[in-house]
């Protein structure tokens, strides 16, 4: 497994939150499966995702939305069931999962 940090160190207030990547984005993010990305509470999960490396955006987003073609997780839960993408705030999420919705076994 392959991980990359993106900022260091975590300050009061700030949370470490985890994004897994699957399938193919692996591919796309040079090999590496698991950014730690540090954030504020009260971000939003689309704030942590925007941090995400440039060619890993381009298959996440699509014209500032989540793209379709991907099954975003937040502590296990579709995000969808959790409400908007830009209104889902960041409180106690620990992990964000990235699986493409053809990805392979």
């Amino acid at each position: 497994m392959r991980s990359m940090r993106l900022s260091e160190g975590v300050s009061k207030g700030r949370l470490r939150v985890r994004v897994r990547i699957f399938g193919p984005l692996k591919e796309v993010s040079g090999g590496m499966d698991l950014f730690e990305v540090e954030a504020d509470e009260g971000e939003s999960i689309m704030d942590i995702l925007r941090r995400l490396p440039d060619p890993l955006l381009k298959r996440v987003f699509e014209d500032g939305m989540l793209s379709p073609e991907l099954l975003v997780l937040v502590d296990g839960v579709e995000i969808s069931c959790l409400g908007r993408p830009n209104e889902v705030r960041l409180k106690e999420v620990r992990e964000i999962h990235l699986v493409p919705v053809i990805h392979g076994g």
